[in-house]
């Protein structure tokens, strides 16, 4: 339900304006990993990295249009495709094994696409991805055994976790344990946003995910958006059971806004 391709109308180059830098857009991939698609601006500069997760049955399209935005604000940005079917445990494996093993490629080839790793590495999450992004920003060791990721070597977690619209209690009936208590990386500064109007995953899972860690001794805000349903945060709407680039969304606009803001605060 939430895939689509919408890849040609939301990134390649724009038109190169001072206020509206060049943002350019490749797909890459590694043996161990799904596609990959990189946002990057036009710059001379060694940028911030960010890593940016979609939500179930979509793919690194469906976050073109905020990754195309971010990258205009001068970072570089990774949005995998990563597969979500989490009904069995061949499944749920497959699904780890593709974010990480995608993170950890990513990281090996940022500063191909102008990243600097030595500046803060932000992780943003959206539906799915937002649970992605915070057990995979806050789990210091996602594989200590070895057991099952043959991809690189283990690297550091995010510096700052923007968790969006995230289903971290329920989902279309099914129920789910969220317990931060046993995670790590407490020095990394987290933000859950949810629009006020979600029905998919409505804002109190949010806010009560936000009292969670903050009780475990996390750093984390809360930010709602009035007026917002699951996919405007991400400069989307729902059409025909497809997702729709709502560009000029004031919804995404402020969760913009907000990510910009923590990672400069930062």
């Amino acid at each position: 339900m939430l895939g689509v391709a919408l890849l040609a109308a939301a990134c390649g180059t724009g038109p190169g304006t001072e206020s509206e830098p060049v943002v350019t857009s490749q797909i890459v991939s590694h043996e161990t990993t799904q596609d990959i698609l990189v946002f990057a601006p036009e710059s001379a500069e060694a940028l911030p990295v960010v890593w940016m997760m979609h939500g179930v049955g979509g793919s690194g399209g469906d976050m073109a249009q905020l990754a195309t935005e971010l990258a205009g604000e001068g970072f570089v940005v990774f949005a995998p495709t990563f597969r979500t079917d989490l009904s069995s445990q061949q499944g749920s494996l497959d699904a780890v094994t593709d974010a990480e093993c995608g993170y950890r490629f990513a990281r090996s080839v940022a500063a191909d696409y102008g990243g600097d790793l030595d500046r803060p590495m932000t992780f943003v999450g959206w539906s799915l991805g937002a649970s992605f992004a915070l057990q995979g920003g806050l789990t210091e060791q996602i594989d200590p055994s070895g057991e099952f990721l043959v991809c690189f070597d283990e690297v550091p977690r995010a510096d700052v976790i923007f968790a969006i619209s995230g289903c971290h209690y329920e989902f279309e009936g099914a129920q789910f344990d969220f317990d931060p208590s046993g995670w790590g990386n407490q020095n990394a500064k987290i933000v859950l946003l949810a629009g006020a109007d979600d029905a998919i995953c409505p804002a109190w899972q949010s806010e009560d995910a936000a009292t969670a860690l903050t009780d475990a001794g996390f750093d984390v805000d809360i930010v709602l958006l009035d007026g917002a349903d699951h996919f405007a945060p991400i400069f989307q709407r729902l059409e025909n059971d497809e997702l729709v680039a709502a560009p000029k969304h004031p919804a995404g606009q402020q969760t913009l806004d907000a990510i910009l803001r923590v990672i400069s605060a930062g």
